[in-house]
């Protein structure tokens, strides 16, 4: 099959400067590419060429504005034929693409909650819906979200859950792992040091200021624990708000028992993830399923989240993590970190279980499976079936 992935206008494919989407298209490409012949359509970026083959992969990039990038793409299939067309998170701009295109088919992946108001106009939305053969979602929040405003459409709604790459995240225990890991504390002065990371862009809605509250209680108990933000308020860049410049007071007060990393390249992600003793996300937005958990797993972290959006569906409390539902109390974070740290053997246990978990339903080439089994028109893929019911929680569950 010819098929075409359109990924949004924000960064560009490859994730040379990050981003969820870009890195979830970039992971699923070789798998894809293996029996079909694959076209990226991404944004320009300095550092890419406009039209390039890569790996066997066609990638054509386009600038401007959103409405421009978005008629680029229509220009684009106008002149190709293509079986499959994968439109990712825009459903406002499928019905353009899709009359450019009448001969392909149509697969929308959400990834977050872009069918609400101010998104989307209602009837643009249900065109959109009326289009495609299939809504794959991150996660059953997302997916629940659109059935709830378009019930009509439940039945062409399939979350597929995300996944990690399990060679570049490494846990501790890995071969050359915990020399690794040794040396990287060493480098950053971390040495004898309980890292409570946390890995996400400096926003509000991530919630990085509850964390930097809630410290001053955990040092109390754990003089040795420091914070590690990792992330900047925009992906590639280090660019500074209000708000960034208010956490940096925030962590100047704490002085060493908190470090910001800055922007870091997604090369050097997995090095970062593999400082921490424990992980943290305190989204106070209802986060559609962020990444950073299943880097987090596959990386042999335990995992303190809120329960906003979809962050609870991979996590199995007291398995592989803790939840956190009053998730704008910094004393809340402070209680459930402060208990990780006591428990080391806990916390260990917990991360294995994490990274089993990684291993056993989270690998990318799941992911690639299972949209590759839809575009085949196969029976829906993503229901897993388990052997211990505590994961069912957790698990791909047919919407």
């Amino acid at each position: 099959m010819k098929i075409l992935l359109v990924c949004t206008e924000k960064l560009p494919v490859p994730f040379i400067r990050g981003g969820a989407i870009q890195t979830y298209i970039d992971e699923i490409l070789p798998y894809l590419n293996r029996e079909h012949k694959i076209t990226v359509f991404s944004v320009t970026d300095p550092d890419l060429a406009e039209h390039e083959v890569r790996d066997g992969i066609r990638y054509e990039r386009a600038g401007g504005d959103t409405e421009a990038y978005y008629q680029a793409v229509a220009n684009f299939v106008a002149g190709e034929m293509f079986d499959w067309v994968i439109i990712y998170n825009r459903p406002k701009y499928l019905p353009l693409v899709a009359a450019a295109a009448p001969n392909s088919r149509f697969l929308l992946s959400m990834h977050n909650e872009m069918f609400g108001d101010g998104k989307i106009a209602p009837e643009v939305a249900r065109h959109c819906l009326q289009i495609v053969e299939k809504v794959v979602t991150v996660s059953e929040f997302i997916a629940h979200g659109i059935a709830d405003l378009f019930p009509e459409y439940r039945h062409k709604l399939q979350p597929v859950y995300a996944g990690v790459n399990l060679k570049r995240f490494q846990p501790p225990w890995a071969s050359d792992a915990a020399k690794r890991r040794a040396d990287l504390l060493a480098a950053h002065g971390l040495k004898d040091r309980k890292v409570v990371l946390s890995v996400g862009r400096l926003s509000k809605k991530k919630g990085p200021h509850i964390l930097l509250s809630a410290f001053s209680e955990v040092i109390e108990q754990h003089p040795s624990a420091v914070l590690l933000l990792v992330g900047s308020k925009w992906y590639g860049k280090n660019e500074e708000d209000a708000y960034v410049l208010e956490l940096k007071k925030l962590a100047q007060s704490l002085g060493d028992y908190v470090r910001l990393s800055g922007f870091i390249s997604p090369v050097e992600i997995p090095d970062y993830f593999l400082l921490g003793d424990i992980f943290v996300c305190a989204s106070q937005w209802q986060e559609p399923l962020a990444r950073v958990h299943y880097e987090a797993m596959a990386t042999g972290l335990s995992i303190i989240t809120t329960a906003r959006g979809g962050n609870s569906e991979v996590i199995v409390p007291n398995e592989n993590g803790l939840l956190i539902n009053d998730y704008q109390n910094p004393h809340a974070f402070a209680t459930q970190i402060n208990y990780l740290l006591s428990r080391p053997d806990l916390s260990g246990d917990m991360g294995r279980r994490g990274r089993y978990l990684s291993e056993t339903y989270y690998s990318w080439s799941r992911v690639a499976s299972d949209i590759l089994k839809i575009l085949a028109d196969g029976p829906r893929s993503n229901r897993i079936l388990l052997d211990d019911p505590k994961d069912k929680a957790i698990a791909e569950r047919q919407y």
